[in-house]
C-alpha cells in the first residue's frame, strides 16, 4: 500500500473516531505512521486531504457499481440493482473499507460543504444511468431514493436499523428491480 493510501486510510479512521472537525494533520500523520512532512508531501492542507477523501470515496463507489453490474446477467434493472447493492457495501472490492469511508465522507462533507460538486456530479451520472436502466424511470428513481435514504439515515446517525430488517428492506428493493419494466410504446397504427 502506498503512503498516500495509508494516509487516506488513516484520515478515514481519525474521522470515524473524532469527526472531521477533530481531523488534524498531526493526528492523521500519527495514525498513518508518517511524519507531518511526509503527509504534507502528499496533501498540502487539511482541505486537500478532505478533497482526496471525497474523490477516493466516489471512485470506490463507481467501481463497486460497475463491478456488481458486470456480475449481473439480467440486463433490465442491472444498474439499479448494482447501485442498491453498492450502497450497502456488497461489492467485494469495497467491503468494510467502504463502510468506514461512508462514515468519514459524511463527516468531511459536513465540514467542507463547498466540496459537494464531485458528489453531485456522481449522483447525476448514476441518476441518468438508472433512468436508462430498462425500468420505469419513476419506479427506478423511487428505489434509488429509498436506498439513498437508508444510507443517509445510517451515516448521519439518524437511526440504526435492526440488521434483519435492514436485510429484508434491501432484498425487497432488489426484488422491485425485477418489476415495472419501462412501458413499451404501442406501434403506430
Amino acid at each position: 500500500m502506498s503512503a498516500r493510501e495509508r494516509i487516506l486510510d488513516a484520515a478515514e479512521a481519525v474521522c470515524m473516531r473524532v469527526g472531521a472537525a477533530g481531523l488534524t494533520l498531526d493526528e492523521v500523520a500519527r495514525e498513518a505512521g508518517v511524519s507531518k512532512g511526509g503527509l504534507l508531501y502528499h496533501f498540502r492542507s487539511k482541505e486537500a486531504l478532505a478533497v482526496a477523501m471525497i474523490e477516493r470515496f466516489t471512485e470506490r463507489f463507481d467501481r463497486a457499481v460497475e463491478e456488481l453490474a458486470a456480475q449481473d446477467p439480467e440486463p433490465v434493472g442491472r444498474i439499479t440493482r448494482s447501485y442498491i447493492r453498492a450502497t450497502v457495501g456488497e461489492a467485494p472490492s469495497t467491503g468494510q473499507a467502504f463502510d468506514l469511508a461512508c462514515g468519514s465522507l459524511t463527516a468531511v462533507l459536513a465540514n467542507f460543504p463547498d466540496r459537494l460538486a464531485v458528489v453531485r456530479a456522481q449522483s447525476a451520472r448514476w441518476q441518468d444511468a438508472i433512468e436508462r436502466d430498462g425500468l420505469d424511470p419513476v419506479h427506478a428513481t423511487t428505489l434509488r431514493l429509498a436506498i439513498d435514504g437508508l444510507w443517509l439515515g445510517e451515516n448521519f446517525n439518524l437511526f440504526r436499523m435492526d440488521p434483519g430488517r435492514r436485510e429484508a428492506i434491501v432484498r425487497h428493493l432488489l426484488e422491485q428491480t425485477r418489476h415495472a419494466e419501462r412501458p413499451r410504446r404501442a406501434a403506430a397504427s
